[in-house]
């Protein structure tokens, strides 16, 4: 099947105008455009459903549905549980809200790992916790290919080790990590 670049470009407004009409857009956390249809849905309920959702009127309620959709679409998406999901205004503020909630679980001198090939996103708010004695290693991507090397990160981890970041995929050098062969 032969992907249609047309149909799937004339779906994002952002590439109709003439400055932007032969782009291809990889940023991922720090900004994609969306399609028309998600622009849709959001005009739609900053209109119609700008409410505390999930309350005993019929509009809470039905703001309440929409929002357990978008978990049930999102969910199957990613091949996740909807309890997984977790809807926020960005990805640097999803991560730095997760780091500063795990923070109370470090102590002085436990250490984190991120990578040189990271967005700030999943970045900064982990090196902000060295202002509370936590010690950031940093997994740095070979010069020559821009991957990560799996036995780099074996010598970086030690038994103070509590939290290992790496991306699948990288906005910086384009690649696309094994994150079977990380975890393990």
């Amino acid at each position: 099947m032969e992907l249609d670049l047309d149909f799937v470009r004339a779906q994002f407004p952002a590439f109709a105008a003439e400055e932007t009409r032969d782009w291809a857009f990889f940023e991922n956390a720090g900004g994609s455009y969306v399609p028309a249809t998600v622009s849709d849905r959001l005009q739609r309920f900053f209109v119609d459903h700008k409410v505390q959702p999930y309350g005993a009127f019929a509009l809470s309620k039905q703001a309440g549905e929409e929002m357990d959709e978008s978990y049930a679409a999102i969910a199957s998406l990613i091949n996740a549980a909807e309890d997984e999901i977790t809807i926020g205004p960005s990805t640097t503020l999803n991560f730095y809200v997760l780091a500063q909630s795990l923070r109370h679980l470090l102590r002085v001198g436990d250490e984190i790992v991120v990578t040189n090939q990271d967005h700030e996103a999943n970045i900064g708010c982990w090196r902000r916790l060295s202002e509370h004695g936590i010690v950031i290693r940093e997994w740095r991507v070979g010069k020559a290919d821009g991957e990560l090397d799996l036995n780099d990160l074996d010598a970086l981890i030690t038994d103070k080790t509590r939290i290992v970041c790496a991306t699948l995929c990288s906005n910086i050098v384009g690649t696309h990590n094994d994150m079977a062969e990380i975890v393990e």
